[in-house]
């Protein structure tokens, strides 16, 4: 019987994040916002058992993930596979701006966000089979209780779809904030949200 709790954790605000800019694979650091959402939950989280934090390998989610370790004082594992979807030619714009650079773009992904590929960069279908597959081969090789992963607001969504909701079609029924804290148990592929955002 495998049997773990799985905490979420995404980064603290960035610069395009405060923008409201896309934010995928492109790295920049943590604002000073972003600093004090991590701190806060460092904190929160300073008397968790934590046995192994995993996180993306861009600045933001390590950095985030170095803040909370202050604590616990763990090995963190960077790992592409928990990057944010790569937009591609669209990172670092505005949907405002993607529509008035790329218009047919912007169409074609909007009537298909599941599998349009962007230009120089990933279909939403991509993303969901890579964050999850990185998910569940730490699940089901890791011998640890409770896990931190630090990522990004998609990576997170994504996770809920296919954990919580079944299916990749529920992503958008999850808002992740800057550093909020989400909680999922599962118990042999049986898996319970606990926490979103606290």
């Amino acid at each position: 019987m495998i049997k773990m709790e799985i905490i979420l954790v995404r980064h603290g605000e960035t610069e395009l994040n405060h923008q409201k800019k896309y934010c995928g694979w492109k790295d920049p650091s943590l604002t000073e916002t972003g600093i004090c959402q991590a701190e806060i939950v460092r904190d929160k989280l300073k008397a968790e058992n934590l046995q192994a934090i995993y996180c993306s390998d861009l600045k933001r989610t390590f950095e985030t993930a170095q803040i909370i370790n202050e604590y616990h004082q763990l090995g963190i594992v960077p790992m592409k596979g928990l990057r944010e979807m790569n937009f591609g030619l669209l990172d670092g714009l505005s949907y405002a701006e993607i529509q008035k650079k790329y218009p047919t773009e912007a169409q074609l992904w909007e009537k298909d966000w599941i599998d349009f590929v962007l230009p120089q960069g990933e279909s939403f279908r991509s993303m969901y089979e890579r964050v999850n597959e990185t998910v569940r081969e730490i699940y089901k090789e890791s011998k640890k209780d409770k896990i931190l992963f630090v990522s990004h607001s998609g990576c997170i969504r994504a996770i809920l779809a296919h954990w919580i909701g079944g299916t990749m079609k529920d992503y958008w029924k999850y808002k992740i904030e800057h550093c909020g804290i989400t909680r999922i148990e599962i118990s042999d592929d049986y898996s319970i949200l606990s926490a979103l955002n606290q």
